[in-house]
């Protein structure tokens, strides 16, 4: 059967190792009896949280055929291989997707109000010009009811 994995390397992994430690994890799969059809360098990418003390990591996509049985001994070589920081792997009964995929970095998510903290700032410097021009306008009012008061 066809699977994705994915694999999460460390990145103090050089860009010269990699395709080494790429090589590396398709030895683990071939010993486990599967064999790579593709393989795909996705890059370094901040990561969303720390792993093991790291904040960003090499990701690599694999689609590899491997048999059912021989699944739980991929994932214990992968767990237990030094490597790989983490791993994925996904059951593809579609086959191997011909659209190109692509990484993207990590946005934080909305805050409760629905904004992202970007927008939040945006806002605070809006309402501090409208907190400028109530000010204004409120000194124009003051002088307005004081000729107001003269008058009467």
């Amino acid at each position: 059967m066809l699977y994705e994995l994915m694999t999460i390397l460390p990145s103090h992994i050089s860009d010269v190792e990699v395709d080494g430690t790429i090589a590396a994890i398709a030895k683990l799969v071939e010993h486990a009896g599967g064999k790579v059809e593709k393989t795909q360098n996705l890059g370094k990418i901040k990561l969303a949280y720390p792993i093991k003390r790291q904040r960003h990591g090499v990701y690599a996509l694999m689609y590899i055929e491997v048999s059912s049985e021989n699944m739980k001994k991929l994932d214990q070589n992968l767990r237990l291989a030094d490597e790989v920081v983490r791993h994925m792997l996904i059951a593809r009964p579609e086959g191997i997707p011909t659209a190109a995929f692509k990484m993207v970095s990590y946005v934080p998510p909305l805050t409760p109000e629905g904004r992202r903290a970007s927008e939040r700032e945006e806002r605070a410097s809006k309402n501090a010009e409208k907190v400028l021009v109530s000010e204004e306008t409120e000194e124009k009012t003051e002088a307005v009811d004081a000729e107001v008061a003269e008058s009467v």
